[in-house]
């Protein structure tokens, strides 16, 4: 969301995103650099986060030499709940809202309401438009947002949901959808509470859309909904939107089709079918990207999944894959956008197993030619394959196992009894993670000792523990065991469980 933040709240976030780096020290010099901002800036910028965060000093601390900041350290900073005060501060959050409620912005009002200037609200115009332009839409002279309906509101979906995670417009209207849906709507009572924030924000987006007339319209959602009158949720939304006055009934089935898409894009809604039904509801007939969807999950499943025949797995892979056929054909927005990190180096670091994934996957886009597909060339490859890589590698969590080597050591000590109480303080840490053997071999990874073994070549890392009672040396230990235990599960390896067929 930091492309939605005003200048003077980007600065402050980049700062703090800088020195959130668990606790290690940072001189306004080295700061500066990281964030392109004067030395003068940042130090003014840190003194108001002295002042203004309510955070222990273990979270935020600055040193000083003769009041001047010699260095500061943060660690574990809730930077997202940060942005979201920054956020709503900022103008480019107000137009925006402003224009949801009301369909089109009144500029002199606005400026009136918010002590700006023209050529101001003009510049935050120009960058909204900028923003809107990498979205598929566009704001007009009288400053409505156009383009295609659907993409219009995953735009404010995306954009109030990642905005705040508590209710932003009159209670009133919250409270209406809720005592609504919680009393007719079995899975209400499952969801947590920012699962039914999101929930409401969906159903309050399309009725204050469809309040303006901007009903929204898919041939493929409707003629499907058609077919499935008769499920649960189907009828809810049907009857919910109808409701409203002066609508057409093609009007409220396309408002419903809409609602249930953007629940089930959502995964805050969901029916229990068999393949057979699922097939039937996402047909060729109905929706023409079917039969490349079809080819795709095959190859995952061939790929990803040993082949396997379990209808339970195919059914999830399939629904994952049809979901973002579904999105793409529809409304895809990139997700960055919404983002407030700004390290992405950071944010899309894979690990050597996780990039296999990646790799893969390229590999099967490429060989199906799924990127040669008309409605998805217009999007970037790499935004398309982080979408299904993110899909495909949950989907693996649920249906895989992860194994890795456990780290082997081998305790020696002069000392009587040492060993086996070092052992009896690392274990129950641990757990399966490690392996204490009682002879030193080859694959021993580390070896705890309080003298140093002799100098025969191809040595496993030694660590020094002089005895138990040691504090630094028992932590130090430790911390070995973490690093070499991350390295193994950096080449960890996923086998599928035993599904019944």
């Amino acid at each position: 969301m930091r492309l939605f933040l005003d200048e003077i709240y980007d600065r402050r976030l980049k700062v703090l995103n800088c020195i959130n780096n668990r606790g290690h020290k940072k001189n306004i010099k080295e700061i500066a650099k990281e964030t392109n901002l004067a030395n003068r800036t940042v130090s003014m910028i840190l003194k108001q986060f002295e002042q203004e965060l309510d955070v222990p000093n273990t979270v935020f601390k600055m040193e000083y030499v003769n009041k001047t900041i010699k260095s500061v350290s943060a660690n574990n900073l809730d930077l997202n709940s940060i942005g979201r005060s920054y956020l709503l501060q900022s103008t480019m959050y107000k137009v925006i809202k402003y224009i949801f409620l009301y369909d089109k912005l009144d500029v002199n009002k606005f400026c009136e309401a918010e002590f700006i200037s023209a050529p101001t609200f003009s510049r935050y115009r120009k960058r909204l438009k900028n923003i809107l332009q990498q979205c598929g839409l566009d704001i007009s002279r009288e400053n409505r947002i156009i383009g295609d309906e659907f993409r219009i509101r995953n735009f404010f979906f995306l954009f109030f949901s990642n905005a705040s995670n508590v209710w932003e417009f009159a209670p009133q209207e919250y409270l209406e959808i809720e005592n609504y849906f919680s009393t007719r709507f079995s899975q209400w009572k499952d969801m947590d509470s920012l699962k039914q924030l999101k929930f409401v924000l969906i159903i309050y987006i399309g009725v204050i859309r469809s309040r303006k007339k901007n009903f929204a319209k898919n041939d493929e959602l409707i003629n499907s909904l058609e077919k499935h009158k008769e499920a649960r949720s189907t009828a809810l939304l049907l009857d919910y939107c109808s409701l409203g006055k002066n609508k057409t009934t093609r009007q409220t089935k396309g408002e419903a089709s809409a609602t249930l898409f953007f629940l089930y894009k959502e995964q805050l809604i969901s029916e229990n079918v068999e393949r057979r039904s699922y097939e039937d509801y996402f047909s060729e007939e109905v929706f023409s990207f079917v039969a490349d969807s079809h080819r795709l999950t095959v190859k995952l499943i061939n790929e990803f999944f040993d082949g396997s025949e379990n209808e339970e797995l195919f059914l999830n892979v399939r629904r994952e894959v049809d979901l973002i056929y579904l999105v793409m054909h529809i409304c895809f927005i990139d997700h960055k956008i919404f983002y407030y990190v700004y390290d992405e180096k950071n944010f899309y670091y894979t690990d050597p197993m996780e990039q296999v994934i990646k790799e893969k996957l390229a590999h099967i886009f490429k060989e199906l030619g799924v990127f040669e597909n008309r409605e998805l060339k217009k999007f970037k490859q790499e935004d398309l394959l982080n979408y299904m890589y993110l899909a495909i590698y949950s989907l693996q969590t649920q249906f895989k196992i992860t194994t890795y080597e456990p780290v082997k050591i081998f305790i020696q000590n002069t000392k009587n009894f040492v060993p086996d109480i070092i052992r009896g303080k690392v274990s129950p840490l641990f757990g399966d993670r490690i392996d204490c053997v009682d002879k030193l071999t080859p694959q021993v990874d580390i070896v705890v000792t309080d003298v140093k073994l002799p100098d025969k070549g191809n040595l496993p890392h030694q660590v020094y523990v002089t005895t138990f009672s040691d504090y630094d040396d028992i932590t130090f230990l430790i911390e070995q065991i973490q690093t070499k235990l991350l390295e193994n599960y950096n080449k960890r390896e996923m086998h599928l469980q035993k599904l019944e067929h």
